[in-house]
């Protein structure tokens, strides 16, 4: 650029600043302080998309062309040694602090992040960015590098062809992109957030939005030069930190509330005199300084952040804000660190030729991931076998085109279709943590296994439209059905959750599932209830973690007290569950086949209870969804079944 502006530092400071203050999770009388710090980053979309296409512009109209070569080798020294140095790190505190479900999801994120696609990696996976705060996924911020990853990627050559034809009408192509983004986040944040949230086609009017102020001239914006340029950029500061006090809804995001902070960022950088006085308390040295180091300092802090939380170091509840502060100011100091020997040193100190600067990484990248990956059976050798399971998502382990077969509302997956006959699985999440067991089961006895499982969504009809939600629905409802009716000679695997308190409560939603396995059999499906499945009060993979970590408890000892077995009241389980079980009985019909397999979690190890592990095995990763020990056994008995039905 012909000039530095400094207040982009600070800008980038507010943005960094943001987003940290979110990851503390500091709560004043039961509100969080900044809850839309999360925010900041789309801050630094704005940024990057003006400083990007100022580069490129000014380089157009100096020379006439693009050098597509120098841009990428200055992007690639740019962002990939801080980002090997963090991965790396980061890769060395996994192997000793993760259980070995969460290193191996964490190794498939490292490689994601190191190729720029962990956006859409953490997409197909089912992790939702709000779902905690702090996650226990050491990469997960490294999603917004994806998407920023992707926009260098194609931008230079879309800017170049609209310089080099269209120049005349390029402020109007931006305009239309920016709208047509901005609606399509808008249309689709509440039925489709994750894509939403992690996906460059909601993000890029955000970067556009930084792009378009390169065309800045005051015929262009003669509203805004007639406007006090001191009022301006007040008022675009104002927004932004308005947003970052008020918006706390990330699931929801971007929405039309994003237009906020965006358009704030754009007001800020619209004013480029030094001697506005906004632009003067942005250019300060505490805020340039942080601005320097913000790359790095947002790659660091989160990582250590989940680390603090992972080791208990930051308390049981991740609630000591001293510890955490500690372990920020520990992050401004690697940062700083990253910056002047990491970052300076490849940008500027080092003439790297592109040729050695790409073995260097490339050596770099293959060490990291043929290293932990050769490394993941020894990891595995240190933890005691129940670990192997603890933090699995199994109702995610189901994928077809990578997408998971979880949460589909019309396009269910279907395996082995030339198999002998249709088995349906119909279910909540609880089912669909048995599904890829099952899916083994079945396929490798010539079943076409065909997967019908949604958040909270039993084959059940609800009554009241104002009990349905993006996941289960009517439409949900429907497709199920449909998809059914079209294959004929099918089996259908249904369980109803006893915890769902809208179907215990609803009469008619009740009735209008006795209504339609009856219609469904009378068309000739085949159907087997799974009896209820007990429920834990207790997350379990937490709760074993935290005697594992923090009590430090010799495991083999400690689980060979049966006593330590996490359990439930047997009677009471009978009591909670036994609606679903009358139901059930209620239907009689010869196509109608039963399986309980409660015996394999209650009164076996001890009498009245039924318990979530035993000394060996994990039966619940949570307080409902299934191990992979148990839905193996229960996909055992439920192909026993199925093999017997003509």
């Amino acid at each position: 650029m012909k000039f530095y502006r400094k207040e982009i530092d600070g800008l980038r400071a507010i943005a960094i600043l943001g987003v940290i203050f979110y990851h503390l999770e500091i709560f004043l009388n039961g509100k969080q302080l900044l809850p839309g710090g999360f925010l900041g980053v789309d801050i630094f979309f704005v940024v990057s998309g003006y400083l990007i296409t100022s580069l490129l512009y000014e380089e157009y109209i100096s020379t006439g062309n693009i050098s597509f070569k120098n841009f990428y080798f200055r992007r690639a020294k740019r962002l990939f040694p801080a980002l090997i140095l963090v991965i790396f790190s980061t890769t060395i505190l996994s192997y000793f602090f993760l259980f070995p479900s969460e290193y191996t999801y964490y190794l498939k994120s490292a490689f994601a992040s190191l190729f720029f696609v962990s956006n859409i990696f953490f997409h197909f996976s089912g992790q939702n960015y709000g779902e905690n705060i702090i996650s226990e996924k050491p990469l997960l911020h490294t999603w917004s590098l994806g998407i920023e990853e992707q926009f260098y990627i194609f931008f230079p050559l879309f800017f170049f062809i609209i310089l080099k034809y269209l120049k005349n009408i390029k402020v109007y192509l931006f305009l239309i992109i920016i709208l047509i983004s901005l609606l399509f986040s808008i249309y689709i944040s509440s039925n489709h957030s994750s894509f939403n949230f992690y996906f460059l086609t909601s993000r890029i009017w955000e970067l556009l939005i930084g792009a378009i102020i390169v065309f800045y001239k005051k015929k262009n914006f003669k509203i805004f030069h007639k406007i006090s340029h001191n009022i301006l950029s007040f008022f675009g500061l104002a927004l932004i930190v308005y947003s970052f006090i008020v918006f706390d809804n990330v699931n929801n995001h971007p929405s039309l509330f994003t237009i906020m902070p965006v358009i704030g960022c754009f007001l800020v950088l619209l004013d480029q005199n030094e001697k506005n006085i906004i632009n003067k308390i942005l250019s300060s040295p505490i805020f340039r300084g942080l601005g320097l180091i913000s790359y790095s300092l947002y790659l660091w802090h989160y990582p250590i952040l989940v680390f603090g939380k992972i080791s208990n170091f930051t308390g049981i509840e991740n609630d000591i804000i001293p510890i955490k502060i500690l372990l920020v100011l520990i992050s401004i100091l690697l940062s700083i660190l990253t910056f002047y020997f990491i970052e300076n040193t490849f940008r500027k100190k080092i003439r790297f030729k592109i040729k050695w600067f790409l073995a260097t990484v490339s050596l770099a990248y293959f060490l990291i991931i043929f290293g932990s990956y050769n490394v993941k059976t020894f990891q595995e050798k240190q933890f005691h076998t129940i670990t192997k399971e603890l933090k699995k998502r199994t109702w995610f382990e189901t994928k077809m085109f990578i997408k998971p077969c979880f949460q589909r509302k019309k396009y269910f997956c279907s395996f082995n279709s030339d198999g002998k006959k249709t088995i349906f699985l119909i279910g909540d999440s609880i089912m669909a943590s048995l599904q890829n067991e099952l899916k083994k089961t079945l396929v490798k006895n010539d079943y076409n296994f065909i997967t019908m499982t949604n958040a909270g969504c039993d084959f059940v009809k609800i009554s009241k439209k104002k009990n349905e939600d993006k996941f289960c629905n009517k439409n949900v409802y429907e497709q199920r059905l449909k998809k059914i009716k079209s294959v004929k000679n099918n089996i259908l695997i249904i369980h109803l959750n006893y915890e769902n308190k809208l179907f215990k409560n609803d009469l008619d939603s009740q009735k209008y599932f006795i209504q339609q396995v009856n219609n469904l059999v009378n068309l000739g499906s085949k159907v087997i209830f799974i009896y209820p499945l007990p429920q834990m009060k207790l997350h379990i993979s937490n709760e074993l973690s935290k005697k594992f970590r923090l009590e430090e408890k010799e495991i083999t000892t400690y689980l060979g007290n049966k006593d330590n077995f996490i359990s439930i009241d047997f009677n009471e389980f009978k009591k909670k569950s036994e609606y679903i079980k009358d139901i059930l009985d209620s239907l009689n019909h010869a196509s109608i086949f039963r399986i309980n397999v409660e015996d394999i979690f209650c009164n076996t190890n001890i009498k009245n209870k039924c318990i979530a592990h035993d000394d060996k095995n994990l039966f619940f990763v949570d307080n409902n969804h299934l191990s992979n020990f148990s839905s193996k056994k229960i996909s055992k008995e439920l192909l026993s079944i199925v093999n017997k039905i003509n």
